[in-house]
Order: structure tokens, then C-alpha cells, then sequence
């Protein structure tokens, strides 16, 4: 037996003490990886190990103590689904992690010809809002323990003053009562500049940077156009290059269609080719069609079935540039995008639970203004929302992997009216994570021998 992910989670402190009432965990995947070999994936405890399958019947005591310690083994009485809906339930509760999302303006100075936002406006986040925002957190000292803030927009940086100005309050405020700040921000990348990229990272802590680029300077210009119609693609690389230079973390986002696929191994070859190269991360995203998004693009969208093939031509295309590694799929914070410290705050103050809804006025949940004895009023369709488990959904209930994913996306699950270009709620990652991990079986499932 080999190895492959560990995680330091609860299951290492139990002790086995019956070897003779175990059973198979209902979270494991058994992926084959051929050669008479399986890779057992725990979605729970995110433990894996390659086993031959002349071990797996013959299970030896220490080798049973080991997949106990794992979690890939259970007590037979353990009532796995049971006990995570439980905890599913009471994490949705839970506020220890608070995970903003907020618009600093609706402006933005590209016409991006997918955009899901709609009608751009000039609106900012104003002082008055920023005070509801600290105010909210306020009222959570004691259970909040860390805070992660995603400055989003419109384009944020167009709010540069704002954004200055509150990420000084939030630290301020997280110092104060000791509790960990995270900060992200979503930006098209063209109104840093060399100042800019130093203050945010080392004064301001925006340490992550998710940046679009959709190809080459055509390309990308044609796709994400200024309303000035300059030229600027030059100016993005050079910025792209001074934040990893800096030590930021960027994760470079392709958003892709039929009208652009076949130039993004040309941008890939740039990559591998430039100050970029191993120091950024590839995100391979579907054009979708969201509630506002032009239905002048809708011809060229690729389906769900289809871009999985075209995600993983260009996987492979990435990792032979030694831009890719081949990896095991991440969890999302149990609770998933239900949880009540997880919300998106727009320039007014309106509350979302999902960035997709944006504009949207029909999913708005409630204003951060509302605190202490102001009654919040919820939309009809909030409390069924709200309730919603995974394990109520026919396809999540046989699936193994909601411990990572929470069921995806439960106003997807729930609201056919809500557009999000996909018929489930199933996470992106899905369609490829088991020819990644074949993969980095093929490469490295030997390194770490037991």
C-alpha cells in the first residue's frame, strides 16, 4: 500500500479496538487505476492511498489499523450519511469563518462581451455602508475566528480609495480581536501598477489575484474590449509579472468558448515562456450563460459534456508546458455556500448568497444595514433554500463526493429559473478529477511507500 494524500484530520485520534466489526467508508471512490491497482479516495477525511487489489482481500491487522486511522475503514455501526448531514446542518450555523464577498463599485472600464452583470452603472460602496459592513462583524466578535474578504466588482480597483479604506478598517478590526484576515481580490489586472501591486500586497494584505485572460493581445482585447478601445494588453502582462515578482498569488482565469479555444495554447505557450511560468495558477472556465449575459454569444457556448473533453485537452497541453500538476480535488468549507457567514454584499448593501444572482434583484436575501432588533425580511423562496441538504437530492444522495462539494450548488438544485448553464449543480471540477488522479498515479504513486 501506497500513500497519497494525507490529511491531519479526526480520524488519526481514533483507536481501533474491534478489527473484526469494520466496514468499507460509504465516502471512499475506488477509482482503478489498472495493473490491478485502486486508488481509495476518502472524500471526508481527503486521505488516499494506492492499494493492489491482492491486498484489499487480505487485509492484515496493521494494514486494517492504518485504513482505520484513515478513515477508509469505520466501525460497522457508524452511520456515516447520518452523522454528516448533522454536521452539515449545524456548519451552516456556524460563523467561526466569515467569507465576504464585496462590490466596491458596479463600474467597470470593459465591455466584456460575455458579461453576466448586465447594465453597468457608476455606483460605489458608500462610507455608510462600510460602517454596516464593520458593524456586522461587530455583533460576530467571539464566534468569528477568520475572516476571508473578496474584493469584487464591477471592476474593484475602480474603487481604489474605498478598497484602501476598508481593508485598513477590517485589519484594524481583525487585529483587534484576533482573528485571521485572508484577502482576495477579482480584478481585470489593467489599474495595478507597480505602486498599487506593492501597497495591496504588503500594506493592505491582498495576497490572491484571480485575473482573466482570454489569449493573446487580439484576442483578449477583442473579448474584454476597453470602452476606450485602447489597446492595453501589455500593460496587463507587465502587471501580471510585477504581482508574481512580488510574491502574490495569481491564478490566471481563461473563460472559454468556441471563438476563442484555439488560442488558448498559444496564451499557455506565453506562460511557460515568460516570468509567469510555474509561478501562477490556470483556472479552464466555460463561457456561461447567466442571467444576464448577451444572447448574441449564446451559438459559440460549449455544453457541460462538451467542455469537459476540451478542459482536459488543455490540462494535459498545461502540464506538458510543467504548468500543471496533477491534483486531488479540494472541500469547500463544510456548509457550503449556505452557510450564514457566507455572503455577497452588494454596492447598496444588498445581500446575495451567489455571486451568479448579482443584479438580479429577484435573489437578493436582505440588507447588511439590518442589524440587532430590524426585522430582516426574506424573499418566498429563501427558507427552502435554506433548508435544502444534498442528501435530499437524488443525485448527491449515491454520490461520494459531498463531503468535498456540499451538494454544489443549491440554488442551482432548486431554481430552474435561476440560468447557471448547467442542468445540476455538480462543481466544475467534477468532470476531471478522476483522470487527474490516474494520472498522478501514473507519475508519482510510488514516492511515499508504507
Amino acid at each position: 500500500m501506497k500513500l497519497l494524500l494525507e490529511n491531519n484530520v479526526s480520524p488519526f485520534d481514533l483507536q481501533l479496538t474491534d478489527a473484526d466489526n469494520l466496514k468499507w467508508s460509504v465516502w471512499n471512490d475506488n477509482i482503478d487505476v489498472g495493473e490491478n491497482r485502486l486508488v481509495i479516495f476518502n472524500t471526508f477525511s481527503r486521505n488516499a492511498v494506492l492499494m493492489e487489489t491482492s491486498e484489499i482481500k487480505e487485509l492484515d491487522e496493521p494494514l486494517l489499523n492504518i485504513l482505520f486511522k484513515l478513515g477508509i475503514l469505520v466501525e460497522s455501526k457508524k452511520e456515516e450519511k447520518k452523522e454528516w448531514e448533522v454536521r452539515y446542518s449545524k456548519d451552516k450555523e456556524d460563523l467561526s469563518y466569515i467569507d465576504l464577498t464585496i462590490l466596491l463599485t458596479l463600474n467597470c472600464q470593459m465591455r466584456c462581451v460575455y458579461c453576466f452583470e448586465g447594465k453597468k452603472n457608476t455606483s460605489t460602496l458608500t462610507p455608510s455602508v462600510m460602517n454596516d459592513i464593520l458593524l456586522f462583524l461587530k455583533k460576530r466578535i467571539g464566534a468569528c475566528k477568520k475572516l476571508r474578504v473578496t474584493w469584487f466588482g464591477g471592476e474593484p480597483l475602480l474603487a481604489y480609495n474605498r478598497l484602501k479604506e476598508m481593508s485598513i478598517a477590517l485589519m484594524l478590526f481583525c487585529n483587534e480581536n484576533n482573528i485571521q484576515y485572508l484577502a482576495d481580490i477579482t480584478t481585470n489586472g489593467v489599474a495595478l501598477n507597480q505602486q498599487r501591486c506593492k501597497e495591496l500586497i504588503y500594506s493592505l494584505n491582498v495576497k490572491r489575484y484571480i485575473i482573466t485572460v482570454d489569449g493573446l493581445d487580439d484576442i483578449q482585447e477583442q473579448r474584454r474590449p476597453l470602452l476606450s478601445r485602447k489597446a492595453y494588453f501589455s500593460i496587463l502582462w507587465h502587471n501580471l509579472e510585477i504581482l508574481v515578482e512580488m510574491g502574490a498569488s495569481v491564478t490566471v482565469r481563461m473563460t472559454i468558448d468556441k471563438q476563442n479555444v484555439s488560442h488558448i495554447p498559444a496564451l499557455l505557450d506565453r506562460i511557460a515562456n515568460s516570468k509567469l511560468n510555474k509561478r501562477v495558477g490556470l483556472s479552464f472556465c466555460r463561457t456561461i450563460d447567466y442571467n444576464f449575459t448577451p444572447h448574441d454569444i449564446s451559438g459559440n457556448l460549449y455544453s457541460e459534456a462538451e467542455f469537459t473533453e476540451v478542459e482536459w485537452d488543455l490540462i494535459q497541453y498545461a502540464h506538458n508546458l510543467g504548468l500543471w500538476k496533477y491534483k486531488f480535488p479540494h472541500a469547500a468549507p463544510s456548509g457550503g455556500c449556505l452557510r450564514q457567514g457566507d455572503i455577497v454584499i452588494g454596492v447598496d448593501g444588498e445581500i446575495y448568497k451567489c455571486l451568479d444572482t448579482v443584479g438580479d434583484i429577484r435573489w437578493i436575501t436582505g440588507n447588511i444595514r439590518e442589524q440587532g432588533d430590524i426585522p430582516q425580511v426574506k424573499p418566498e423562496w429563501y427558507e427552502s433554500w435554506n433548508k435544502w441538504s444534498p442528501l435530499k437530492n437524488d443525485i448527491c444522495k449515491k454520490c461520494v463526493l459531498v463531503p468535498l462539494c456540499n451538494g454544489g450548488c443549491p440554488h442551482n438544485a432548486l431554481f430552474t429559473d435561476k440560468q447557471h448553464g448547467t442542468l445540476s449543480g455538480c462543481p466544475d471540477w467534477k468532470a476531471n478529477y478522476r483522470k487527474q488522479i490516474k494520472s498522478l498515479v501514473a507519475e508519482i504513486y510510488d514516492n511515499k511507500t508504507i
